[in-house]
């Protein structure tokens, strides 16, 4: 059976929730212990919406909000395993290789800048 794209705002929040859910379990979940998920993870669906969806935004510097973390080279390849198998295991389609692409440019961005 194939899988479906992502489509919708509400594919995005199921990406999301499952994902921090592998990220809580993984060895970086040290990074997430301290954030209210409840508010956290609103934010981080509106970014990966406007990544997708022309009709949302987001305002904030995602840099910025992450320059206080002690964040090593192996933590982002964690987490953007865990992003790519997320996606791997729910979605395909071209809205799916944007997000996974996205993600590894924001990857190798952060590290450069961060580490």
């Amino acid at each position: 059976m194939a899988k479906p794209d992502i489509l919708s705002p509400a594919d995005i929040t199921k990406l999301i929730k499952t994902f921090y859910d592998k990220l809580l379990l993984s060895s970086i979940k040290h990074h997430f212990a301290h954030l209210d998920l409840e508010h956290h993870l609103p934010r981080i669906e509106s970014f990966w919406n406007a990544t997708l969806f022309p009709d949302h935004a987001y305002a904030q510097n995602l840099m910025e909000k992450h320059m206080h973390l002690p964040l090593q080279k192996e933590d982002f390849k964690v987490w953007l395993d865990n992003f790519w198998s997320t996606i791997d295991e729910h979605f395909s389609g071209p809205n799916a290789e944007t997000l996974k692409n996205r993600s590894a440019s924001i990857a190798y961005i952060m590290q450069k800048n961060l580490i």
